[in-house]
């Protein structure tokens, strides 16, 4: 039989090397940090003496793939021979998680149902409110895989003939969960137990993308006609604020914050079903599209200047306008200075330039329009019909 492999975050330091050449430290998960907290108490339920070694060298719990992985222990709290309290304080290592630092708890109580493990939500962890994601409607916010981890983690030392009952509770997830995408996505009132592997790696951007696929999933279930991709907040107001009623109708059912990640975002979208997909965002953002940028975040490319500089030769502007526009700060004082000029068309001809670039990108599998606006909230270009 092969051996595992081990994590010991209480005693190793466990590295990856991040795209800056940075030696990073791995975190782990809501999903094991529950799962630890619940197999310290019944550790302690079992054989209380464990309670001194725990708080001393942590709990080791193995993921579904069978990877060890040993967690410190916060704190632990033996009310009764048959039922016990444990916390463990998520450390989501060099990784940027709104949960980082979070107390997770376990109420672990042991009952007579034959061989039964129950696992429950409490307080700080969300409910489901909206059909579309990974858990049943009204149910905690537990996902599948933390699910089958803990079920799987206290079955392996439990008594045969007895059963387990399980409450995870996270005392400030309420107040956490407002930073998250939660309340978006339909789950409301805490946070959620997530994670496949239970190990966070930092400074990843697969755990922003999984957000973005789950509520891009979850979309598609509610309102699969037509989707609005947002780059964020600020676009999300504009659809609601400026759009709405004036010209189109929008509600929140079709729209989703893709951050930078717009190539990833249109893909997804088109292999879900989306056939109709509305981008609407600020120039800044957008005009890299027209470019063939798919990533707008500053550090991968930012050639904002060039591309509409381009434009405008292509479109005969003079050189000193071109001057000027290139030695703007930003793009939006790029528009003041192409506004009520000859030259404003050339925003057109870009955001025409960049449908065209995504539908290339997903190979025609969906329609694409964008509205390209400034922070005046002037529209710049809008190849919307």
């Amino acid at each position: 039989m092969n051996t595992p492999s081990k994590i010991d975050f209480t005693k190793t330091t466990d590295r990856v090397l991040n795209s800056e050449g940075k030696l990073l430290k791995m975190g782990y998960t809501t999903g094991a940090c529950a799962t630890a907290a619940a197999k310290a108490a019944l550790l302690v339920m079992l054989s209380p003496e464990e309670k001194t070694r725990l708080l001393l060298e942590g709990v080791e719990i193995f993921n579904t793939e069978g990877t060890s992985l040993t967690l410190p222990v916060s704190d632990i709290t033996l009310h009764e021979k048959d039922y016990c309290s444990c916390s463990v304080i998520k450390d989501s290592g060099d990784d940027y998680d709104v949960t980082n630092g979070l107390e997770i708890v376990a109420d672990v109580k042991l009952t007579t149902a034959f061989n039964a493990i129950q696992i429950e939500g409490g307080h700080g962890v969300g409910r489901v409110t909206k059909a579309g994601l990974r858990c049943p409607l009204g149910s905690a916010a537990i996902n599948p895989t933390p699910l089958q981890m803990l079920k799987e983690n206290l079955s392996s030392i439990k008594p045969i003939a007895l059963g387990i009952e399980v409450l995870i509770r996270v005392p400030k997830g309420v107040e956490i969960s407002r930073k998250t995408f939660n309340e978006r996505l339909g789950v409301q009132g805490g946070i959620s137990i997530i994670g496949t592997t239970g190990i966070v790696r930092p400074m990843s951007e697969d755990a922003f993308m999984a957000s973005i696929y789950a509520e891009l999933k979850q979309k598609y279930t509610l309102c699969p006609e037509q989707l609005v991709l947002v780059p964020g907040k600020h676009g999300e107001n504009f659809c609601f604020n400026v759009l709405q009623n004036s010209r189109m109708n929008f509600n929140q059912d079709q729209i989703v914050q893709m951050s930078n990640f717009v190539g990833f975002s249109i893909q997804s979208a088109a292999s879900l079903g989306f056939k109709k997909i509305l981008i609407v965002g600020h120039v800044g953002k957008l005009i890299k599209i027209a470019g063939g940028i798919f990533n707008t975040h500053s550090k991968v490319a930012d050639a904002k200047s060039e591309i509409i500089c381009t434009q405008l030769a292509l479109d005969g502007a003079p050189l000193e306008l071109i001057r000027a526009c290139f030695d703007a700060n930003t793009t939006d004082e790029i528009s003041d200075l192409l506004f009520e000029t000859p030259y404003f068309k050339s925003f057109q001809t870009l955001t025409q330039r960049a449908k065209t670039k995504c539908e290339v990108y997903i190979h025609g599998e969906a329609q694409i329009q964008i509205i390209m606006y400034d922070m005046k909230n002037r529209v710049l270009g809008d190849t919307n019909d």
